[in-house]
């Protein structure tokens, strides 16, 4: 695999391992309609998912795939940043009326 290919994969894998943790935190959470609708769950703060990232580093349960603490809670941040705030099908449904 070329330098770039496996940048590119390496990326790829920091934002799947960061949204996985977001989600395990219930930072990110599913609608309870749509399941493959990942929306930002107001109830929590982004900090919840910070801790559990941290945790899940001091144990080495994430392996090698960040480089260090900040990589990874910039990755969880850009995962909850991108994430939407509401499911696209339940917004479209209750404009649609």
């Amino acid at each position: 695999m070329s330098g770039a290919k496996e940048m590119m994969a390496r990326d790829e894998n920091k934002r799947f391992r960061a949204h996985q943790i977001a989600l395990k935190a219930g930072v990110l959470t599913t609608c309870k309609y749509h399941d493959d609708d990942v929306i930002v769950n107001e109830d929590k703060e982004l900090v919840e998912a910070f801790k559990l990232g941290n945790a899940r580093f001091d144990k080495d349960s994430l392996g090698k795939v960040f480089d260090d603490r900040r990589d990874m809670t910039d990755y969880i941040k850009e995962a909850v940043e991108n994430a939407n705030t509401d499911c696209y099908p339940c917004a479209k449904m209750r404009s649609d009326g």
